[in-house]
Parts: structure tokens; C-alpha cells; sequence
């Protein structure tokens, strides 16, 4: 079956310039286009006949109708050639190119100046919908939308935060994460001030894991005062609140909220990139199965916050964070060495305010963390120093009351100390009590609220009580001297150089557990929450599960016996230092090393440990050195 194509409809008046009947299809035509677009041809008409006709396939009933409508060839080649047509193609070129630059501009033409076009019956599909005048607009009589006109207007918007009261667009601002509300300060001034309030950055502050702000200091600085009810040492009162984490702010603390005011602009001098994140936190970890991490936890989860003064500048410490925590990440800290002793200074504790070394000249120095000046000589051993523990910012409250230490020594004892702060700044110092028992050198200490456990190279370890400082408990079990031990929650973790390590229950003085999977002895251990990272003179670092035993992770990197650890498990920094004289920085969680400090000391490192913003170590070379990375910013409130 044959089908023939029905004829093209005769047009009822000329042709639009954009949609000429039957084109050849190299002249006067719209061709379809890879762009969507049509493609519009220029050149004067052609006629049959000339060298540039109709094809073959056009019929003389196609010819005669075209010269109808045109006029005969010499009569249009006459027009062109006439004044006439040429004005007319003048004004002919302008509607073309302001149709093909903006059509939607002369869309608002009237619809009474549109030209209307009539076709025959028969349709195909050349028979659509005449385009729109000379805009190339299909026509819709049933739809009005005129949404690229300047004259139409913009859909209405009802600002509820601005509406709120204060309170309640505040309360829900506090569920946003940063970058939102750093988006909303920049909706309006109310937004702004809103966005701004203390309540909604001391939220975000306490969202991110691992940061905390020590009341103590910051009762010390005036932001607010205890209530009159919380005495010393009861558990409504500062002192009595751990400084680690969300966990250190329970309710029961009263204050009274200031008046609300816009924030408090930065100073000049504050980093630029303050805001810029920021290298992953991990977060406080109760199990060490690896799991998602995460910069903001969701608001639903902080504790009540009801304690925490609003007083303090939130949105400036919380930039002051993030700035600091970007730079242990790669930034180069500053540098102070403090010298003072005669020979190798074992062990160290320091707080916010002074450093507390001692050293094999068998004395013990406090030193002004700030200045570097040494405060104190204290002398009470018989033999080295090796290990210290200290009741840390005991004198914050500025009420004169004594702290308390514990050092122990090759000479076989652990001394008790009562130390205070003089008239002049010094730091002063006396033994109250000396705690014998161990048959060999005290090589380490742990102090609690409860208990002194002590550990020896008679390969014992002697727990005391700390109210009474009688004898409670010997723990026997390892092969070798015990080097050092970890103390939490009535659980002692010894490592041994006998390769091992083992989990005790102080109470019922039994052996929990015995870990084992270093190759040579044991030298240093740090327990917190659930982990256990032990040091080996194998050059390697162990992280191991407390509940399971099970060994997690091994981190290698150093070339020599791993002497120090210190371990915080809330931002997931850990520090090690080794005989290589290397300090080394790792991601906890992840394994990575973050950075390393050598040619800082010129012996091995005997000991070292780090707080939020410092790094503090001593050596064989007679030096503690200092590593910064506060420089230029306050981090004296932060834990």
C-alpha cells in the first residue's frame, strides 16, 4: 500500500519571516538545530525555476499557488530593487534581530497585534500551532503565567522567627547546626541579633565532642558566683565537678541569667579562618567499634545546660576552639624550654598555672607555666624522683586552702605532700606522711578521690588509703618490675616488663584479666573510659578494648622504646614520647599520625603529657620543654 503525503495547507495571508511555507532547505528556512533552536535563513526567496528552486517533487499547482501569494520572479526581483523594498527590508532587519536577542521583552506586545493564521483541513505534522508573531511563542489561551515579567509580583513570605517571642525563636535556633546559624545571622538585624544570642552558641559549643569549659576558672574570673549553699567539697560546688567534656555540667548549679545584649563583636587580631573546618574530632568513645563520626551531636542529646553560665562569651570561645584545634592539626606550636635541674628530670604534672618536674638530683621544682620562672625547690627524697602526682588548681578558689601530692622515689618510699601557695606567688611544700612497704624503687603512682596505688620493681603493687593512708591492699601476680599502672573506678591496669598486662579489682584484689601481645617489656600504660593504650619497648603502641581485652589497634612509627603516654580519649588525641626523641601526636580513633616534634631534645624523653592547648615534656638532657599552640588566643577556661 502506497501512502502519499498530503499537500502543505494554503496560508490565508503571507507567511511569518520564521515559518515559510514548503523551504528548501538551504534557503528562507527554520531547520531544526542539536540546540533546540531554529536556524534561520536570510537569503531572498527563490522562485522555480531559478538556480536555487523548489525540488523536483514540487508540482505546477505549487508553483502557480506561490506566485499567487509572491508576485512572478521578476516582479520580486523588481521589489527588492526598488526604494520601496528596500525600506522595507530595513526595517525588516531590526524586528528580526530584536525577535532573535529577547523575545520575552516583546512578549507584552498587545494580543491584538499578534497576527492570526488560518489552515486547511487535512492536518500534519508541519500543521502545529502557528508560532507567536516574530517572538517564536507558542500561543496558550489557557494559561496566564508571567513569571519573566519585571511587572509580576513576588510570592508573599511571613517571617514567624521575627514574629516569635525572643525566647521561643531562640529556644528553636539552638537546634540548628553551625553553618545554618552562621546563615541565619545574615538574614536581617533581628535574625542577627537572635543568631548572636549566647544561648544559641553555648548550645553548639557543647555539641561538639570533647569540649568543656572549667567552671572553676571561670567563677575565678567573675563570670558568676556559686550560690551561697554550695560549701567546698559538696556536690552542688564547683570544685567537685569534673573539667572533661559535657559530663562536667549537671544542673544543680544556680545562676542568675544576665540581660540579653547583642554579641560582642571579635577583636581585629582574631584569625581570619577561626570558622573554617576543621580536621575530624572523634568523640568520646564508650566502645571501640568503629563508628560514624560526627563534628555537631544533635541537640536532643546535651545534658541541661542550666549551670553553665551565660555570661561567658560562647560565640568567642567557641571560634577560640575551633582555632586551636586546627592547629594541632598541623601548626607549628611555640617553643619555651625551662631549665633549672642538675640531671635527668623523670616525670611531670602540670595544671593550669604551674609545672611540677622531678628529676634524678632528687628535688622537686615548680615552675610558672606562663613565665617559665621556677617557683619552688622542694627536697624530701633520698634518691631520684621517679614519679608525681598533684591535686590540680587547688588554689583557684583563692580561699588558702593546701593542696595535696604524692612523689615517689628510687629511695624505695612515697611521700605525702601538703604544698600552698606563699605570700609572694612561690609555691611552698612539706611532707606529711611517707608510705613504706615496697622492697625496690617506686617507678609509678595513681591518685584518686579514694585510694594511692603505687607500684614497684619488686614487682608489687601497694594500694592506700588516701583519707587514712593505712594499707589497704597488696596485688601480686607479675613476673617482672612493674613499670606503671592506670587507675579508674576501683580498677588498677598494670604493664610489667614481663611482656604483660593485668586488669586487677582493687576491692576484691583479684586479677580481672591478662593481656597479652607485645613482644618485649612493657614501660608505659594510660586507662581511661574504655581504653587501655600501652607502650613497649618493642617500638610499639597498643590500643586495646578493657571490656573485651581484645587488642583494637596498633600504631607504629617510632624507633625506639616508648617511654611516655598520655591519652585523652574525649577529643581522641593521643601522645607518646620514646628514646628516639621524637613526640608524636596520633588520631586515637583512626590511627593516623597527626604530627611529630623532634630536635626539641637531645636525650631520650622520659616522660610527657598535654592538656587543650599544650604539650609538656622532659628529658635525659636536664629540659622541659613547652610546645603552645594558645598562641595569640584565651584557652585559660577551656578542658
Amino acid at each position: 500500500m502506497t501512502v502519499t503525503r498530503p499537500p502543505s495547507p494554503a496560508l490565508s495571508v503571507d507567511y511569518s519571516i520564521i515559518s515559510p511555507p514548503s523551504p528548501s532547505p538551504d534557503r528562507n528556512s527554520i531547520l531544526p538545530s542539536h540546540s533546540g533552536r531554529p536556524q534561520l535563513y536570510l537569503s531572498p526567496p527563490s522562485w522555480p525555476g531559478s538556480s536555487s528552486s523548489f525540488s523536483s517533487s514540487s508540482t505546477a499547482r505549487e508553483k502557480r499557488h506561490y506566485n499567487t501569494i509572491h508576485g512572478s520572479p521578476s516582479a520580486q526581483r523588481a521589489f527588492y530593487r526598488t526604494p520601496q523594498g528596500a525600506k522595507s527590508m530595513k526595517h525588516l532587519i531590526p524586528k528580526l534581530w530584536g525577535a532573535l536577542s529577547s523575545p520575552a521583552r516583546k512578549g507584552r506586545r498587545k494580543a491584538s497585534r499578534r497576527k492570526s493564521y488560518t489552515m486547511s483541513s487535512n492536518p500534519s505534522y508541519l500543521d502545529l500551532l502557528p508560532l507567536d508573531g516574530e517572538e517564536g511563542e507558542l500561543i496558550d489561551e489557557a494559561c496566564f503565567v508571567e513569571q519573566d515579567y519585571p511587572t509580576a509580583l513576588p510570592p508573599t513570605a511571613t517571617d514567624i522567627i521575627s514574629r516569635l517571642p525572643p525566647e521561643i525563636a531562640i529556644h528553636l535556633l539552638c537546634f540548628l547546626d553551625l553553618q545554618s546559624v552562621l546563615a541565619c545571622r545574615g538574614v536581617s538585624r533581628q535574625w542577627y541579633t537572635l543568631a548572636s544570642d549566647a544561648e544559641v552558641w553555648r548550645g553548639l559549643f557543647f555539641r561538639r565532642p570533647g569540649w568543656g569549659i572549667n567552671l572553676e576558672r571561670a567563677f575565678a574570673r567573675g563570670f558568676v558566683s556559686p550560690a551561697p549553699a554550695s560549701l567546698p567539697g559538696s556536690p552542688d560546688s564547683p570544685a567537685a565537678l569534673p573539667s572533661a567534656g559535657m559530663s562536667s555540667y549537671p544542673s544543680p548549679l544556680t545562676s542568675t541569667r544576665p540581660a540579653r545584649s547583642q554579641s560582642t563583636p571579635l577583636p581585629r587580631d582574631f584569625p581570619a579562618d577561626a570558622f573554617d573546618f576543621l580536621s575530624p574530632i572523634p568523640a568520646r568513645a564508650h566502645a571501640l567499634t568503629p563508628s560514624p563520626w560526627s563534628p555537631e551531636q544533635p541537640a536532643d542529646v546535651l545534658p541541661p545546660l542550666h549551670g553553665v553560665p551565660l555570661s561567658l562569651p560562647w560565640r568567642e570561645l567557641y571560634a577560640s576552639r575551633a582555632a586551636l584545634d586546627a592547629r594541632w592539626a598541623g601548626a607549628a606550636p611555640r617553643e619555651t624550654y625551662l631549665s633549672g635541674h642538675t640531671d635527668s628530670v623523670y616525670c611531670l604534672e602540670f595544671d593550669s598555672a604551674r609545672i611540677l618536674t622531678g628529676s634524678r638530683d632528687q628535688t622537686i621544682k615548680a615552675w610558672d607555666i606562663r613565665t617559665g620562672r621556677c617557683l619552688g625547690t622542694f627536697r624530701g627524697h633520698y634518691g631520684s624522683v621517679l614519679c608525681l602526682k598533684f591535686e590540680k588548681d587547688w588554689d583557684i578558689g583563692g580561699d588558702g586552702r593546701r593542696g595535696f601530692m604524692v612523689s615517689g622515689s628510687s629511695d624505695r618510699r612515697a611521700c605525702v605532700w601538703d604544698v600552698w601557695v606563699g605570700e609572694h606567688g612561690e609555691v611552698c611544700a612539706e611532707v606529711r606522711a611517707v608510705l613504706r612497704g615496697h622492697q625496690g624503687g617506686v617507678l609509678d603512682l595513681r591518685v584518686d578521690e579514694q585510694w594511692i596505688v603505687s607500684c614497684s620493681k619488686d614487682t608489687k603493687i601497694r594500694v592506700w588509703d588516701r583519707a587514712t593512708l593505712e594499707l589497704r591492699r597488696v596485688l601480686v601476680g607479675h613476673e617482672g618490675p612493674v613499670n606503671a599502672i592506670g587507675l579508674q573506678n576501683g580498677l588498677v591496669v598494670s604493664a610489667s616488663g614481663d611482656t604483660k598486662m593485668m586488669l586487677w579489682d582493687i576491692e576484691r584484689g583479684v586479677c580481672l584479666r591478662t593481656f597479652d601481645g607485645h613482644d618485649r617489656g612493657l614501660a608505659c600504660i594510660e586507662f581511661k573510659d574504655n581504653y587501655i593504650v600501652s607502650g613497649s619497648s618493642d617500638c610499639k603502641i597498643k590500643v586495646w578494648d578493657a571490656q573485651t581485652g581484645a587488642c583494637v589497634r596498633t600504631l607504629v612509627g617510632h624507633d625506639a622504646l616508648v617511654r611516655a603516654l598520655a591519652l585523652d580519649p574525649a577529643s581522641g588525641r593521643l601522645v607518646s614520647a620514646s628514646y628516639d626523641k621524637a613526640v608524636k601526636v596520633w588520631d586515637l580513633r583512626t590511627g593516623r599520625l597527626v604530627q611529630q616534634f623532634r630536635h626539641h631534645h637531645l636525650g631520650h624523653i622520659f616522660d610527657v603529657k598535654f592538656d587543650v592547648h599544650r604539650i609538656v615534656s622532659t628529658s635525659h638532657d636536664q629540659r622541659i620543654v613547652v610546645l603552645d599552640f594558645a598562641q595569640g588566643l584565651d584557652a585559660a577556661l577551656f578542658t
